[in-house]
């Protein structure tokens, strides 16, 4: 421990504990400040929370989102795994950037973390960009892997009209700023139906943090995920067992494409979540641990 208000930099510098990138994801930190450390990735800090001990997961949050959404997942492991939580660049503390990225950097963002904390292989769980990233990492790096969860997730590049999509909401943000009509759009895309209904305090809370991002980093950042190569090509190459999650009531990401995973990745199975959209684990946090508990118990590690 460095000195009081500093936590150790795993490449020799020190990062202030609460001198963060901006405060719209202030809230998610809660009381984990001791487990929190910083990555280097490429001149950019990474904010990393580290706890528990036992057998490495890694886990990998979507777009919009920060490791927060993994809170009910990460509590259910670290019973008896040492669980490993990325913030991206630009999401939740990380720092934004200087240049741009793209999803090979976020991928290999995974192995940076884990040379950073001494893990030789892990078992690696991203959802929707953070499976993207978890993809390139099990194509390129596939010692590293012990096994792989993909959810709500995608090998393909965007489509099309996705991309079109995209660019009507960055031009909107750009325009007006992240009005309500903005906020709801997404979360209609991010949250099902059945969990709106169900839990809309916890979709106004992703909403308020929302309305406070600056529309240039909603420009900067959404490329990542949209402008994302396809891999579909290089799926047969993947050794690592991996599980793929898909919530039936996902908009975001087409149930062909969770399929796919499943039918071309050599190891691979799918579950299909019921009554879930894109988003599974927040949506279905017991589900989604049960099936994560199951897999890990399968591994050879």
């Amino acid at each position: 421990m460095g000195p009081a208000g500093r936590v150790p930099c795993l490449f020799g510098a020190t990062v202030m504990r609460h001198s963060w990138r901006q405060d719209v994801f202030r809230d998610s930190i809660g009381d984990m400040q001791d487990s929190i450390l910083a990555v280097d990735a490429d001149g950019t800090r990474l904010n990393v929370l580290d706890r528990g001990s036992g057998r490495p997961v890694i886990l990998g949050h979507g777009y919009l989102f920060d490791h927060s959404m993994y809170d009910a997942l990460a509590q259910n492991l670290e019973r008896d795994h040492r669980v490993v939580r990325i913030d991206w660049r630009a999401h939740g503390a990380s720092e934004m950037p200087r240049s741009s990225w793209d999803m090979k950097d976020q991928g290999e963002d995974y192995a940076r973390t884990m040379d950073a904390l001494e893990i030789d292989r892990a078992v690696v769980i991203g959802q929707s960009m953070g499976g993207m990233a978890a993809l390139h990492l099990a194509i390129h790096r596939p010692h590293r892997l012990a096994g792989l969860v993909l959810i709500d997730t995608s090998a393909n590049s965007e489509a099309f009209g996705a991309r079109l999509k995209y660019a009507g909401l960055v031009l909107g943000v750009r325009l007006f700023g992240m009005r309500q009509w903005i906020l709801n759009q997404a979360a209609a895309t991010a949250f099902g139906p059945t969990f709106r209904a169900a839990h809309p305090d916890v979709v106004e809370s992703w909403t308020n943090r929302w309305k406070r991002l600056d529309p240039d980093w909603v420009a900067r950042t959404v490329s990542v995920p949209v402008a994302r190569p396809s891999v579909i090509d290089q799926l047969a190459t993947i050794t690592a067992p991996t599980l793929v999650l898909y919530g039936d009531e996902d908009r975001t990401t087409p149930r062909r494409e969770s399929r796919r995973l499943a039918e071309t990745i050599p190891n691979a199975r799918l579950e299909v979540l019921p009554k879930t959209g894109h988003m599974s684990p927040i949506e279905q946090p017991d589900m989604v641990g049960k099936l994560v508990r199951a897999f890990l118990e399968e591994i050879d590690w």
